[in-house]
């Protein structure tokens, strides 16, 4: 039912338990929580890429998301093969949110359907605070939350995908309609890899400024520029700016791309952007500012060389990547986490840059390593001198091994620094049980799928809380991996006829460490 700005979602509470960690020594306290709902069969059990942000002023209430096609339709059977596309008038970015620190949460899809779009999923989440009615912002009244995702629609053309923005005032019991943030000037334009951010600080002159950055994957049938753009809004996300170009566009065999940017602002309102390019044809995290709220940007800044880890990794065939992702602590030092990459050894860790002087140097060392396994998705969250590192781990295998049910298994670690990211402790394991990537699927069962990207954020108590995709209550299917190891020579099978019940089972577990 339509209110005005504002419509009704689905809303389903769903009262789970969290299963508590023990204190490590006099170290941490951690729980983990499932927070995406169950679902009979896939592709409705698939969620996956799980931001996370929390209340700056109410440290109950947290967030995350995902990519959930629990409203999309069954898989259809042509000559005994499933087939399990998109449903174009499906949404499936999800929302779950907790209002009592982690002890319930509850699970929405955004509808976009009445304005015409479709919420088409790789969610984004941050808070600010709220339009102060006077052409400014207040925490008076609480914070407002924005969710932004992909958006397609007819009216965008067939292979066009948008970038919208909604917010909530009331911690997700009703949203606005969502704002098109993106340009439609071209039709086979693709928005993608966006990121999300709102300037927190009172102290900061552009203090509520939404800030909004992406890939803009330009089809022109050669070499698909990738130039990271970026636009801003200065009255809660109610319009954006035109959108504006931070990096080159080209993308060729010398000198790659750009993906994966993120966003955040110092105490200053300094606004950082940090991507995944390259550096003196060299891949490397690098990142622009801007000392302006956003109006214009300096020159490319470099932050480190990374040695990208392997997509897939042995033993698996899920893609994943070395995306950064960044925090900013309250005195403006940068920290920014990726998963790097030895080959001689055949392992990932976690590396960290860090920079004291708004990114003109970065010192880098390493952040978090498991024995016999390798790092990916790493997500990082700053409070005080208290730095959080969140990420999986995976099976350490050689370079030749196949994937199937049960070659690998990966898990959820998390370390923490007490001195401003000097020195770490030793990763503490959060997920209670393993999972197997063998679980999860594409849409087009040609492939596991874990999505790109976990979160992590930081509560105003000092309480940390990591997102990720969790497999356990998944399960491989022998019908599936034979047909990916034939090269599709096989027949297609029949999911529902030759996999056991919960094939595809993707989750979004959260964990909520107190250090």
């Amino acid at each position: 039912m339509r209110m005005r700005v504002r419509f009704a979602v689905l809303l389903t509470a769903l009262l789970l338990t969290g299963s508590a960690l023990p204190a490590v020594g006099s170290g941490p306290i951690a729980a983990e929580y499932l927070v995406s709902p169950g679902a009979s069969h896939f592709p409705q059990n698939k969620q996956n890429e799980s931001p996370m942000a929390v209340n700056p002023v109410n440290p109950l209430v947290a967030v995350s998301g995902a990519n959930d096609e629990i409203e999309e339709p069954d898989c259809t059977l042509s000559g005994g093969s499933s087939s399990c596309p998109f449903d174009p008038n499906v949404g499936v970015t999800g929302v779950y949110i907790t209002r009592d620190g982690g002890a319930t949460w509850s699970q929405q899809i955004l509808h976009w359907n009445a304005w015409g779009l479709i919420s088409d999923g790789d969610p984004v989440v941050t808070f600010g605070p709220k339009p102060d009615g006077r052409g400014g912002f207040t925490y008076a009244h609480g914070a407002r939350l924005y969710f932004a995702s992909l958006a397609g629609s007819p009216a965008f053309g067939p292979n066009q995908e948008q970038l919208a923005v909604a917010y909530s005032d009331d911690d997700g019991l009703t949203w606005s309609a969502p704002v098109v943030a993106t340009n439609r000037t071209n039709p086979v334009d693709f928005n993608d890899k966006l990121a999300v951010w709102a300037d927190q600080n009172p102290s900061s002159p552009y203090f509520g400024n939404l800030y909004l950055s992406w890939t803009l994957f330009r089809s022109n049938g050669k070499q698909s520029p990738e130039p990271i753009m970026f636009t801003r809004s200065t009255d809660g996300a109610l319009t954006f700016a035109g959108a504006s170009q931070l990096t080159p566009a080209y993308n060729n065999s010398k000198v790659g791309g750009r993906q994966g940017s993120v966003i955040r602002t110092g105490p200053d309102g300094t606004v950082y952007v940090i991507w995944d390019g390259s550096w003196n044809k060299q891949s490397a995290i690098v990142g622009t500012r801007s000392g302006d709220g956003g109006n214009k940007f300096g020159q490319t800044f470099h932050v480190a060389d990374k040695s990208d880890i392997p997509s897939p990794f042995p033993g698996a065939s899920f893609r994943n990547d070395s995306f950064p992702l960044v925090d900013v602590d309250g005195r403006g030092r940068l920290y920014v986490v990726w998963a790097d990459y030895d080959y001689a050894l055949g392992h990932g860790t976690v590396k960290l840059a860090r920079s004291a002087d708004r990114g003109a140097t970065w010192t880098t060392s390493g952040a978090a390593g498991v024995p016999g396994r390798s790092a990916f998705n790493p997500a990082i969250a700053v409070s005080g001198r208290d730095v959080f590192i969140g990420f999986n781990a995976i099976d350490d295998k050689p370079a030749a091994t196949a994937p199937g049910a049960g070659v690998v298994t990966y898990d959820a670690y998390f370390v923490l620094s007490g001195d401003e990211g000097a020195t770490f402790g030793t990763p503490v394991k959060l997920s209670a049980a393993p999972s197997d990537p063998d679980a999860g699927s594409t849409n087009s069962l040609s492939d596991q799928f874990l999505g790109d990207y976990n979160g992590a954020a930081a509560s105003p108590d000092g309480t940390f809380w990591f997102s990720w995709t969790d497999t356990r209550a998944g399960n491989p299917c022998a019908a599936v991996d034979a047909w990916r190891a034939s090269n599709s020579t096989l027949a297609k099978p029949d999911i529902y006829a030759a996999c056991p019940a919960g094939f595809g089972n993707t989750d979004i577990r959260v964990g909520k460490i107190q250090p």
